[in-house]
């Protein structure tokens, strides 16, 4: 059995990849609003790619018209009222958990909520969550000088979210969503800094000096930039002994890991929120690790009950308000803690192995049935509105608005054989859509130098959305 720190190592960590000298492997993305007689560039080179790739699938012999995009059987939403515990985990985990029965949908004992003085987590600097950042196995967090924030109150929202302070907003730029990955919560877009002397045992092969002051994270940057910004959480800290059985990792979930089941539900609810509160703006998502394909999972669930009401108030379409979905070191296509010597999917029937059957394997990756509504087939749904047209198979969807979309993560030592980043690879997390995304590889130098998550043991993986590369692509990105 492994140590504590070790046993914590191979479990979901999400975030963008981190970005240098940049190795560009497929370009797109709309840049601008089509009109009724011209288009853009960017926007004809989507289209020529969508109907490059619907002839493939027609000469194939795919029925397009035919491909469901609803939830699977084998994810359907949980209709029982019982609250989960211990015993009945399995009637849960891998489905889609209403927010009406949902122990993560909870706004209460947040440790960045200023009001909170009596809980268990109470506020002190809006960083201090009690186990990433404070307690001693995990890396205690030094850092000074945060990013003022607060708990977010938006009508309609009904979970838990941190919403930074901006003393100057520039209301003209998208309002910022920022979705966190699996067993971390806000605090993976601030800033973090080790106590002196500290040493960094790498899990990815990775050897580095944490860094001796703490640097600015993607959440000071935005902030500075003037953008209004969100952070969903998902309260990983809700995962405890009373929902899962956590005696170990291999078949249990020591580790407190999340599924789309428990996490995508949440960030529904604060999109829709934000939007239906803000109806002139447009929301720009930027999601790490588990996040990128929850928050992928939670607009097609959206768009799906918005297909299914239109004209519903309680519905919305989210690719009409969309500007960005900027994705780091997703799983995109496969993770490797699906194949050996994790083999979590299967003999791990808590939430720690269903992500890994939802995701696929790494190495030999094969459309799962949670991918096959969010991608469509041979993902021509994976990049909705990228024309400002089609999504998930119909044209007219998109209100004419150019959604544009990124992908990074650190290229691979070698190609399709040794990968740098311990659960993602290039092929895993690029999305394959010529001329609809803009799909980015960072070196294998541009890694997470904070010491981060366990004493930076996935700093590789971390670098997309903690590195000083990554945040600059992320930075530019949105400016496009």
């Amino acid at each position: 059995m492994r140590s504590a720190a070790g046993r914590s190592f191979s479990f979901w960590a999400v975030g963008l990849a981190a970005m240098g000298v940049l190795g560009c492997e497929q370009t797109g993305g709309g840049d601008g609003t089509p009109d009724a007689g011209q288009v853009s560039a960017e926007v004809q080179a989507c289209r020529d790619g969508m109907d490059a790739k619907r002839a493939q699938l027609q000469a194939e012999g795919v029925n397009i018209a035919n491909w469901s995009i609803e939830d699977t059987t084998e994810m359907a939403e949980i209709t029982t009222a019982a609250p989960q515990t211990v015993e009945t985990y399995t009637q849960y985990d891998g489905r889609y958990r209403p927010l009406s029965n949902h122990p993560g949908c909870d706004a209460t004992n947040l440790y960045y909520d200023k009001a909170n003085t009596q809980g268990s987590t109470p506020y002190v600097d809006g960083n201090k969550d009690g186990k990433w950042t404070s307690a001693t196995a995990f890396g205690p967090n030094v850092a000074t000088g945060f990013t003022d924030g607060n708990k977010a109150n938006i009508p309609g929202y009904t979970c838990a979210a941190k919403e930074y302070t901006q003393p100057n907003e520039d209301t003209s730029k998208p309002i910022i969503i920022l979705v966190h990955g699996n067993s971390t919560r806000p605090h993976t877009w601030e800033k973090f800094q080790l106590p002196p002397g500290s040493t960094v045992t790498s899990f990815e092969n990775t050897q580095f000096t944490p860094d001796a002051t703490a640097r600015e994270q993607l959440a000071d940057k935005l902030i500075a930039a003037r953008y209004r910004v969100i952070a969903v959480d998902f309260r990983t800290d809700k995962v405890t002994a009373a929902i899962e059985p956590m005696a170990n990792n291999t078949t249990e979930n020591q580790a407190g890991n999340i599924d789309h089941g428990w996490s995508t539900p949440i960030l529904q609810n604060l999109i829709k929120a934000v939007m239906k509160q803000n109806p002139t703006r447009k929301v720009s998502l930027v999601a790490h690790s588990l996040g990128v394909t929850v928050a992928r999972d939670a607009l097609r669930r959206i768009y799906v009950e918005y297909t299914k009401a239109p004209t519903s108030a309680e519905t919305i379409n989210p690719f009409k308000q969309l500007q960005h979905v900027i994705l780091g070191s997703g799983a995109n296509h496969g993770v490797s803690t699906y194949d050996a010597p994790y083999n979590l999917c299967g003999p791990n029937d808590s939430m720690r192995g269903t992500i890994v059957c939802e995701m696929g394997s790494r190495s030999n990756y094969t459309q799962t049935a949670f991918a096959k509504p969010l991608d469509g087939p041979k993902d021509l749904f994976a990049t909705p509105c990228a024309d400002g047209d089609y999504a998930f198979g119909k044209t007219g969807q998109c209100g004419d608005n150019v959604v544009k979309y990124f992908t990074v993560t650190m290229q691979d030592v070698q190609s399709g054989a040794n990968y740098q980043d311990l659960y993602v690879s290039e092929a895993a997390s690029r999305i394959d859509m010529p001329g609809c995304v803009t799909n980015k590889l960072t070196t294998l130098t541009d890694y997470d130098t904070s010491g981060y998550f366990i004493k930076g043991a996935i700093a590789n993986h971390f670098g997309s959305m903690r590195s000083e590369a990554g945040m600059a692509l992320v930075m530019e990105y949105l400016t496009k």
